[in-house]
């Protein structure tokens, strides 16, 4: 049903918004990093969603962190790229965050099938190319990109 509803989505936000803004964090602790599946998309993700109406980007991971999986910034992430994603249908534009202090609280969120912490070094052979894009610039083993 969730995935139904994410298609419906998606075919109302091509045909009828010219552009969407996401926001994104990549959770980190030590070597490791936080990786979510969701219940309508394969392949593991950073954790994060759209931007609403009267929310800053900054504002939006907060809530999209505490509601995907129960976490607390200690620090206020720290904006790390700005991106357009020409893989969407109309235009979306994502802003990307680094998340390292935080607090972290059993949750459960309907839209996440699975959230896992991986060796940043050792990666899900099914990780969404732009999740290890973003891995990738971050570790310094490609230079940053301004699109998703």
């Amino acid at each position: 049903m969730l995935k139904l509803c994410w298609n419906i989505k998606n075919l109302f936000l091509s045909l009828f918004m010219r552009r969407t803004v996401g926001a994104r964090a990549l959770v980190l602790q030590g070597d490791q990093v936080l990786l979510i599946k969701h219940t309508y998309m394969p392949e593991w993700h950073t954790i994060g969603g759209g931007v609403d109406a009267g929310e800053s980007a900054l504002q939006a991971v907060i809530r999209e962190l505490q509601e995907e999986v129960g976490i607390e910034p200690l620090d206020e992430p720290s904006l790390f790229g700005f991106y357009y994603n020409p893989h969407s249908k109309h235009d979306d534009y994502v802003a990307f965050f680094i998340c390292k202090k935080f607090t972290q609280k059993p949750c459960k969120s309907r839209e996440i099938l699975e959230a896992k912490w991986f060796p940043i070094n050792d990666l899900p052979q099914d990780i969404s190319p732009g999740t290890q894009r973003r891995i990738d610039e971050y570790l310094g083993k490609c230079p940053k990109r301004d699109r998703w």
